[in-house]
């Protein structure tokens, strides 16, 4: 990633669905891959055709493991922002009911 990025690959490139490397970096949970497009400048609440943010799917994909939610958080990922679907990172987290998850939203009525 860092090679691409430097050959002038752009962190916030879209495909065909709106995806962005941030999507999959936190679909996949490549938590070291989303760092990296992030300080590369990559837009971190880039929707996709469905409205999902990155975070939300971090949110979705956690597994109860929450150090790629706090990395979307601390670089301003909202966790307010619904999909087409009304749902929000947030209130996936409370579907969820995973206090892993939960407590990186803890901040939030």
């Amino acid at each position: 990633v860092e090679q691409l990025l430097r050959d002038g690959a752009d962190p916030s490139a879209r495909d065909d669905d709106n995806n962005t490397p941030l999507h999959f970096a936190a679909q996949g949970w490549h938590v070291e891959v989303a760092d990296i497009l992030i300080r590369a400048g990559a837009e971190v609440d880039a929707i996709d055709d469905h409205g999902n943010t990155p975070l939300c799917r971090a949110v979705f994909g956690s597994r109860g493991r929450g150090d790629l939610i706090a990395l979307l958080r601390a670089s301003g990922a909202d966790p307010l922002r619904t999909n087409q679907h009304g749902a929000s990172p947030l209130s996936l987290a409370r579907t969820i009911s995973n206090f892993d998850v939960g407590q990186f939203f803890a901040d939030l009525p």
